[in-house]
């Protein structure tokens, strides 16, 4: 499954619960060290990615199928709450995907185009299309889109690149 990836753990910064394909961001309240790396979620469009998460962070028997998106029981993202004692996600380490030539993201919206370069949409750590920033901006790409997005919360392919250019 992760063949020919850049795969490194990472270590939540707050106890939050976030989906596979999340695009995690710098910490907010936790620095990294020498021996420990910590991610938290983004703090806003085209904030600094560090990698895409590789599984579901939620508790145990949290009721989550492949495409959900939000709660069933709220109505509001999964990404971002709070799960319950004794679930405990804070300074565990989770896969993070660095590099790789296929992965999965979660759009926020559709002005993805297929080979769109994409960056951080919001604080959910979903993506946007580069289309999106004001010329001139240094744009924080994850990578390169390799279908349109027809729909918001859909997941997509992205092939991941971390890099910095100018739109």
């Amino acid at each position: 499954m992760f063949g020919n990836q850049g795969l490194t753990a990472a270590k939540f910064d707050t106890n939050t619960r976030a989906l596979r394909g999340t695009v995690m961001g710098l910490p907010v309240s936790n620095p990294s060290t020498e021996s420990d790396f910590y991610v938290g979620l983004p703090t806003a469009l085209n904030a600094v990615p560090t990698g895409v998460l590789a599984q579901d962070v939620v508790e145990p028997g949290y009721p989550l199928t492949s495409e959900l998106w939000l709660d069933p029981n709220t109505s509001n993202p999964i990404n971002g709450s709070t799960p319950p004692a004794p679930f405990i996600s804070q300074g565990r380490a989770w896969g993070l995907i660095t590099f790789a030539p296929e992965a999965e993201v979660i759009a926020a919206d559709t002005t993805i185009q297929a080979e769109d370069d994409v960056v951080v949409a919001d604080a959910y750590g979903r993506v946007t299309s580069i289309r999106n920033l004001t010329a001139g901006t240094t744009a924080n790409v994850v990578g390169k889109a390799k279908y349109a997005a027809t729909a918001a919360n859909q997941r997509i392919r992205i092939q991941v690149n971390l890099r910095q250019v100018k739109v």
